[in-house]
């Protein structure tokens, strides 16, 4: 698959890492940057803990590194996001749409720069073309109705029913998916999947979902478009209700900064 303003990670093997992870390491935002001259944007307001030092992911924007209990808020993604984690959580970017969380365990044990289950939050996400091509899918609109709708029709996924939430002030849908045993509409590297979502070029990603893996997407009405939490484990690493479990603090304590 071709790249999107992208940095290919070394080693990342879509086997033993799972597909969100292959298809997030060749179409990530990670060298995307700042397009204010690629220096991190300064903080509007300090967190209550100690901000660490420079982000130690080159690609990463203005993100925070290795976190230490408090609550923060970003930099440069739009709305700006106030959140809170516990002991042990690494923030890998911060990027204008695109603004990543991971264990710092998980990122030790990996291959790769990245673990493999993560929490993604992005700005104005659209459903990946299934039929492999770094596209949108035709005909499918972006909002959290329009979304659910399409992924509970492609072949090869079990989807939840949708729940109405409502996180850090913005309402939607919330949809658990998972690929059924031979599912999946494209092969890389040897290795089956779906793609899922993809960024509308501030936001820069092309994510799908492996045999090996779970993943939740949280879908936010904000204006025309959407802002999207994608919670992915890797089972290898987390069961689904352990990486949930671990992040529902983090998720509670969300807040956007929009207009009310």
């Amino acid at each position: 698959m071709s790249t999107h303003n992208s940095r290919p990670l070394v080693g990342a093997s879509w086997g033993a890492v799972a597909l969100s992870v292959a298809l997030l390491t060749a179409c990530s935002a990670s060298s995307v940057g700042n397009p204010a001259g690629g220096q991190p944007a300064a903080a509007e307001s300090a967190p209550s803990a100690p901000v660490p030092p420079d982000c130690p992911n080159p690609d990463g924007g203005a993100c925070l590194g290795a976190l230490a209990a408090g609550e923060y808020q970003t930099r440069v993604f739009q709305p700006q996001i106030t959140y809170a984690v516990p002991e042990g959580w690494m923030n890998y970017e911060d990027l204008p749409g695109n603004f990543w969380l991971f264990l710092e365990d998980d990122l030790a044990v990996q291959t790769t720069p990245r673990g493999g289950s993560y929490l993604g939050i992005f700005t104005n996400i659209h459903a990946a073309a299934i039929d492999c091509r770094e596209d949108w899918q035709a005909g499918v609109g972006n909002s959290p109705a329009d979304l659910v709708a399409w992924f509970r029709s492609v072949p090869g996924l079990t989807v939840s029913e949708p729940v109405e939430v409502t996180v850090g002030g913005l309402a939607g849908l919330q949809i658990d998916l998972a690929l059924e045993p031979g599912g999946g509409t494209c092969v890389f590297e040897d290795v089956g999947g779906t793609p899922l979502i993809m960024g509308d070029g501030v936001s820069h990603l092309h994510h799908g979902i492996g045999g090996e893996m779970d993943v939740r997407l949280v879908f936010l009405e904000r204006g025309s478009g959407n802002v999207t939490l994608e919670i992915t484990n890797v089972r290898e690493q987390h069961s689904a209700e352990e990486f949930r479990s671990a992040l529902q603090p983090i998720i509670d304590s969300l807040e956007f900064a929009v207009s009310r």
